[in-house]
């Protein structure tokens, strides 16, 4: 009696080491577009896959039995054994394309991470000069309004003193004319004053003569007209003084005054001008100083907008490029996802040829097992006769 003992499957326990996400793996991450799958998935679908390649290749090497054997042939198992050697070939590429591509973009990024903070840096520091700059440049055009208010101040008491001299100095020229005048006036009454003097002489003469005279009654009356005539003019002589007196006294005394005050006036004025100019010299130099510091200042302002205007221009020629590797990494992780889904498909294509390969596993069991049936028939047979 012949007994067929079915060969039984040796089943194999694949341990699958969890890999630890590598640095790169998050930055590729940062890079990837929502709608677009992560190196991490990626990674998970490519290990997937070697584990299915491996169990599907785990369970060709423990199933072979004598039907398997019977059923395919040599060459579709050498066949089918160099197309899995060639996926697990691509899988492995493509898993080292992965890292390197990876360990590209963290090479990549660390500059130019690097070079974004230095340049951030710088630009807080221009900015911060610039701030500088313009509270000096502030404080400065305070100090310049302080100086120039100090200017119009000293500039209108100048012009008010100014004013107030050519007051003093036509005062001055309107005594001088009114002096002229009353000099005049009083050579002219000097004049009539010698005049009557000499006719008051020449009058007391002939009256003198008169008396030497001998006495008469007419020389007694003219005697007494003469006398009568005397005491007139002396009268009027008195008045005229007196009047002359009170007339031009007071104005002469005025004018003294006028002239005395207008003198010190002027000596005061000079005197304050003079002050004034020698207060007002200092001031220039400052403001002269002021208005180079606020040159100087806006100097400094130009070469550090100058300065900020590159950095920036530079700063946005590094993003540019930084752009375009992105760009150029986004295209190797399409690249890849596009591989991926290759595989994919291949493994989709070798899942279904396993499935076949199983079901074609059955219907030869069933074919080895009915020529032992009936080898089994004819030993009872043979038996029985006996």
């Amino acid at each position: 009696m012949l007994y067929v003992e079915e060969p039984v499957e040796a089943k194999e326990t694949l341990y699958v080491e969890e890999t630890v996400e590598p640095e790169g793996i998050q930055l590729a991450k940062e890079l990837a577009e929502p709608g677009e799958p992560s190196p991490e998935q990626v990674v998970y679908g490519e290990e997937m896959i070697t584990g299915e390649k491996l169990n599907i290749e785990e369970t060709l090497r423990a199933e072979p039995s004598p039907s398997t054997e019977e059923s395919l042939s040599i060459e579709d198992l050498e066949l089918l054994e160099g197309r899995f050697q060639q996926c697990v070939q691509a899988v492995a590429q493509l898993e080292e394309e992965r890292d390197q591509l990876i360990h590209e973009l963290v090479l990549l990024r660390e500059p130019a991470l690097q070079e974004v903070q230095q340049v951030h840096q710088d630009i807080l520091a221009a900015y911060k000069l610039h701030a500088q700059a313009e509270l000096e440049r502030d404080g400065i055009r305070e100090e310049i309004r302080l100086v120039k208010q100090k200017l119009f101040k000293v500039t209108k008491e100048c012009v008010a003193y100014q004013y107030q001299l050519e007051c003093r100095q036509q005062d001055v020229a309107q005594f001088a004319d009114f002096r002229e005048v009353l000099t005049t006036r009083a050579t002219q009454l000097s004049e009539e004053l010698v005049g009557l003097r000499d006719a008051y002489q020449k009058q007391k003469e002939q009256l003198r003569q008169q008396l030497e005279a001998p006495p008469s009654q007419r020389d007694g009356h003219f005697l007494q007209e003469s006398r009568r005539l005397s005491a007139q003019f002396e009268n009027l002589m008195a008045e005229s003084r007196q009047g002359l007196e009170e007339e031009y006294e007071p104005q002469l005394l005025r004018l003294l005054e006028r002239k005395e005050a207008g003198t010190k006036a002027l000596q005061k004025t000079q005197a304050e001008i003079q002050e004034m100019k020698e207060a007002l010299r200092p001031l220039q130099a400052e403001a002269q100083q002021l208005h180079l510091q606020n040159r100087n200042l806006e100097d400094q302002i130009t070469l550090v907008r100058q300065k900020r205007d590159e950095e920036v221009q530079q700063y946005r020629e590094q993003l540019e490029e930084m752009e375009e590797r992105q760009r150029q990494l986004r295209s190797g992780v399409q690249l890849q996802q596009r591989k991926n889904k290759e595989m994919e498909q291949l493994r989709i294509s070798l899942a279904e040829e396993l499935s076949t390969y199983k079901a074609m596993l059955p219907k030869s069991l069933e074919q080895s097992d009915a020529p032992s049936s009936q080898a089994g028939g004819i030993e009872t047979q043979s038996q029985g006769a006996v």
